[in-house]
């Protein structure tokens, strides 16, 4: 397809795809003549990542395009993953760069020893001790029992996150419909971009949820131990 079909094709205007091809964050077109390219699927889902790294995520440029370089280079999926996952969290897409600093909190190791997981350097690590100094500075308790509590659960659902990420995104089979799509995702199932993009959708709703059902359960404990008491919250049942 030619840019003007592409614009009408994923929802944005031609000025921003020539933006977004000037910063490098869209792969350039098939060339046909000296000023039309022809552009197929990949560009439609990546056109569609970057919407939803811009819309959902507010995501800067700068940041869309360390994930991108990712993508493009071919390295593993599960640094495009901890990128995606860092920026709908709000932190910085290059952390996953950082080493575990040489003073790291010692609950850190303690967790990751104690999980059973792999003793590497990542983002999510390097942010984890940061927070507990955050904490720390604020008289906030984080010990280990505290940290595994939270973290047990939250591994059964990361697995299932990741099964669920693996299979082929409703929207991004919608998306890449049609005569000019190109092969960027064949029958071994969806491309990366889909994949990293349905990714941070769910990473952005589910943290969302994880918030509110938080204080949803903590508004029940709430009312259940009023109601022990004989008190009522205001939107309690008792006379």
């Amino acid at each position: 397809m030619l840019l003007n079909e592409l614009a009408r094709a994923s929802g944005t205007s031609t000025a921003s795809i020539k933006y977004y091809r000037r910063q490098r964050l869209l792969p350039p077109g098939r060339r046909l003549t000296t000023t039309r390219f022809d552009y197929g699927r990949e560009h439609l889902e990546r056109l569609a990542l970057i919407r939803a790294l811009r819309e959902l995520a507010h995501a800067p440029i700068e940041d869309i395009r360390a994930l991108t370089t990712v993508i493009d280079e071919g390295r593993p999926l599960v640094k495009a993953l901890e990128i995606a996952q860092a920026i709908a969290t709000g932190l910085p897409a290059r952390l996953h760069e950082e080493p575990p600093p040489e003073d790291e909190d010692p609950r850190v190791a303690a967790l990751i020893g104690a999980m059973g997981w792999a003793d590497v350097g990542s983002g999510p690590r390097v942010a984890l001790d940061r927070l507990l100094g955050a904490m720390g500075a604020e008289d906030v308790a984080a010990d280990l029992p505290t940290l595994l509590r939270y973290a047990r659960p939250l591994e059964e659902i990361a697995r299932e996150d990741l099964a669920g990420i693996r299979s082929e995104p409703q929207s991004a089979r919608g998306a890449s419909s049609g005569p000019s799509a190109s092969a960027s995702s064949g029958p071994s199932g969806p491309s990366t971009d889909a994949i990293v993009r349905h990714a941070l959708i769910g990473s952005l709703a589910f943290t969302q949820l994880a918030v509110v059902l938080r204080a949803l359960a903590h508004a029940a404990v709430t009312l259940e131990a009023g109601a022990d008491e004989g008190q009522t919250g205001p939107h309690g049942a008792h006379p």
